[in-house]
C-alpha cells in the first residue's frame, strides 16, 4: 500500500510529537545527551521536520493550483469545441457536394483528439473562413459575420492559453511532490536512527518509550514498501470526453492533479 498525502501529514505530526517529548521529559533528555543527542543534534531533527512540513504545504498549494487551472482549461475547451463543432456540422451539410471547399476547410476525416491537435485544426478552419472571401461569401446567408468567426477563434486562443497554464501548473505540482518526498526521506532516515538509539537506551524502561510514541510512526509507515512515494498514493480519475452531433454538448477530462499526456483532450469528436 503506497503512502498517501494524508499519511505524510500524519507522519509529520507524529514525528514532531516524538522529538519534542524527548526534550520535555528530563529523564529521556539527559540520557540522550549522554548518547550523542545534544541540543545541536536534536535541532537537526527539528530542522528536517520543519523542511518537511513546509514541503507538504507547498505540495498542497501546488495541487490546488493545478486543479483550479485544469477546471479553467476544461471550461474553455468545452466552450471552444462546442462552437467549432457546430460550424463543422453545418458546413459539412452545406458543402457536401463541393469537395474543393471541404478540403480547404479541413472538413474530411475525424476531428483531432489531442489538445494541440484541436487547436491546430480549429485555428486553420477559422483562418480559412476569415481570409478566403470566396468561401466566406458562401456562408453569409447563415448570418455568420466575420466578427462572429473572429470571436470563435478567440475562444480557441483562450483555451490554448488556459491549457499552457494548466501544463505549467502540472509541472510545478510534480516538482513539489519530488521536494516533499525528498524531505520526507531525510526526516524518516533521521527518525529511524533516533528510534534505534532510544530503543537501546530505554529497553528496560518501556514506559519511557511509550511516552515517545514510536509505535505511531511505525503504524503510519508499515504499509509502504519503500520510502519512495507516488504523488498522492492513487491514480486520479478521468471522465471521458464525449461529443454529440445533435446538441454539440461536450464534457472533457477532469483529471484533478496530474499524469495527463495533454491537459485536456478532445476524444470522440464526430468523424
Amino acid at each position: 500500500m503506497a503512502f498517501t498525502s494524508k499519511n505524510m501529514e500524519n507522519y509529520n505530526v507524529a514525528a514532531i510529537f516524538t522529538i519534542e517529548n524527548s526534550q520535555l521529559i528530563d529523564e529521556i533528555r539527559i540520557e540522550l545527551v549522554n548518547r550523542g543527542y545534544d541540543a545541536i543534534r536534536i535541532q537537526e531533527g527539528l530542522d528536517l521536520h520543519s523542511a518537511f512540513a513546509s514541503a507538504i504545504q507547498a505540495q498542497i498549494s501546488a495541487r490546488q493550483e493545478q486543479y483550479s487551472k485544469t477546471m479553467i482549461a476544461t471550461t474553455a475547451f468545452n466552450i471552444a469545441v462546442n462552437m467549432y463543432q457546430g460550424l463543422v456540422n453545418l458546413f459539412r451539410v452545406t458543402f457536401e457536394n463541393e469537395r474543393d471547399i471541404m478540403l480547404e476547410l479541413g472538413l474530411f476525416g475525424k476531428r483531432e483528439r489531442s489538445a494541440s491537435g484541436f487547436i491546430t485544426q480549429s485555428t486553420f478552419f477559422y483562418n480559412t473562413l476569415l481570409n478566403k472571401d470566396r468561401i466566406y461569401n458562401r456562408i453569409a446567408k447563415f448570418q455568420i459575420t466575420k466578427e462572429m468567426l473572429q470571436a470563435d477563434l478567440e475562444l480557441v486562443k483562450d483555451f490554448e492559453k488556459a491549457n499552457k497554464e494548466q501544463e505549467a501548473a502540472k509541472g510545478v505540482y510534480g516538482e513539489s511532490v519530488d521536494l516533499r518526498d525528498k524531505a520526507y526521506r531525510k526526516l524518516r532516515h533521521w527518525m529511524r536512527e533516533f528510534e534505534r538509539v532510544n530503543k537501546i537506551v530505554f529497553k528496560d524502561k518501556p514506559y519511557l518509550l511509550e511516552r515517545l510514541r514510536f509505535k505511531a510512526l511505525t503504524d503510519i509507515t508499515r504499509y509502504t514498501k519503500s520510502s519512495t512515494t507516488p504523488p498522492d498514493g492513487q491514480t486520479p480519475t478521468t471522465t471521458t470526453t464525449t461529443l454529440t452531433t445533435a446538441s454539440t454538448t461536450t464534457t472533457t477530462p477532469a483529471t484533478q492533479v496530474q499524469n495527463n499526456p495533454e491537459s485536456v483532450t478532445a476524444n470522440n469528436h464526430e468523424s
